[in-house]
């Protein structure tokens, strides 16, 4: 596994290295922030159910925010969206940190979706804009959320024990916050610092130099291949599906675990600890599985599994099986995911790439705060298995949107 990792990373451009190399800050402070926010509110006193509606409204925001954002980045340039995103993550954790009331806990909640808004809408984009051909875009990819999750992993683990280390005096998850903060605050200055400006001539002059090799790749550009506007609103509807599946489970494993096996928050954070480095797994398999299978018959592959393992989560079971499938699955889902998003970048053209980045952003964000939504309302009446069940159906209704008509979208095998 090291050698096939150094292997992979010793032929990325050095920009993408670069860029790869501060997802690790990055991915910390998401971690410990995942953790401890919903057990935040909890702790000072807010229902379930409210929790929902404050994750909501942060994925909601996203949504909205996401179409001018593309207006943004082209006005003022990938690299500064994204490091202004960073900073606003850092500012995000001190108002939680200090801020107790709802009021308080809502503008937190907003300044970080503003935060995620940036960084969500220029990061693939500047990433695939480093490459060299895109042939390297998918391993970039691959590698880049290899890096985010083990560290967010890392940072989960911090988030479970940092509040027995230092207990804060608004909640014990108080010092935590200024954790993800530290975070925050060293990848807006490594960003800052060590990656080259979006659109430096030495970059865009490699590019340039592939652009012969890439038109004589079977399968054209996706906006040779139909309507321009709608191809991506294809794109944009099936990526909404996706983002109601992941909203539906992913921000409430901490909530799921604690109330439906009574775990204590170390427990917690040690299980999703383990979930990140099966998250990591999964990234740095993708790669391989691409170059034994082709894109069509992995993707194929994983929804059938993610299909499988989340609808088995639902059946009552002993604590360390439901454990262990949900290991799983996490690595199965984070695959898929992240395969569905690079496949779709790629196969956008260049200059619909912004366009495109904000329309994935508002369907994945509404899909994600309209799941939200409904995990919060039904686990505030004690239910921990029907989410499961509905991110099952969902995953089915994506398959067969995939195969009558995404499938056909994407660049052809070996692209």
């Amino acid at each position: 596994m090291i050698q096939y990792t150094r292997r992979l990373f010793g032929n990325l451009s050095p920009a993408v290295q670069r860029f790869i190399g501060t997802e690790a800050v990055f991915g910390t402070g998401t971690g410990i922030f995942s953790l401890i926010l919903n057990l935040h509110m909890l702790d000072l006193g807010y229902s379930q159910e409210v929790v929902g509606r404050i994750a909501s409204l942060g994925a909601l925001t996203v949504g909205i925010l996401s179409l001018p954002a593309g207006w943004v980045v082209q006005r003022i340039g990938r690299k500064n969206t994204l490091v202004f995103g960073m900073g606003l993550s850092f500012a995000s954790m001190i108002v939680f940190a200090f801020g107790t009331s709802i009021t308080a806990l809502t503008v937190a909640q907003l300044i970080w979706s503003l935060g995620i808004t940036a960084i969500v809408n220029s990061e693939i984009q500047l990433l695939f804009e480093y490459c060299r051909s895109r042939e390297e875009e998918p391993v970039a990819y691959s590698l880049l959320f290899a890096v985010f999750t083990l560290f967010v992993g890392v940072g989960t683990l911090l988030g479970g024990y940092l509040p027995i280390w230092l207990p804060g005096n608004t909640t014990v998850y108080q010092y935590a916050f200024i954790a993800a903060a530290i975070c925050f605050a060293a990848g807006t200055a490594l960003r800052g610092w060590l990656l080259p400006a979006s659109g430096e001539a030495s970059i865009a002059e490699a590019r340039i130099k592939n652009t012969a090799t890439e038109k004589s790749i079977p399968g054209e550009p996706l906006s040779k291949k139909r309507g321009r506007m709608t191809s991506l609103l294809l794109l944009s509807v099936f990526i909404f599906i996706a983002g109601f599946a992941t909203g539906m489970l992913n921000p409430f494993l901490n909530v799921i675990l604690k109330f439906r096996f009574l775990w204590d928050d170390g427990s917690i954070s040690l299980l999703l600890t383990l979930a990140g480095v099966f998250l990591f797994v999964g990234s740095m398999l993708t790669p391989y599985c691409l170059d034994k299978w082709g894109s069509r018959r992995t993707i194929v592959a994983l929804f059938l599994s993610n299909l499988v393992f989340v609808a088995v989560l639902a059946l009552a079971m002993p604590a360390l099986l439901f454990s262990a499938l949900l290991l799983l699955r996490g690595g199965l889902f984070n695959m898929l995911a992240n395969l569905l998003d690079s496949e779709a970048m790629s196969a956008v053209e260049e200059e619909d790439r912004n366009l495109y980045a904000g329309m994935r952003t508002v369907s994945r964000s509404l899909g994600n705060a309209l799941a939200s939504y409904l995990a919060g309302y039904i686990m505030a009446g004690n239910d921990y298995t029907l989410p499961f069940l509905i991110t099952a159906a969902s995953l089915f209704v994506g398959f067969l949107l995939y195969k009558a008509v995404v499938q056909p979208l994407l660049r052809a095998e070996g692209a």
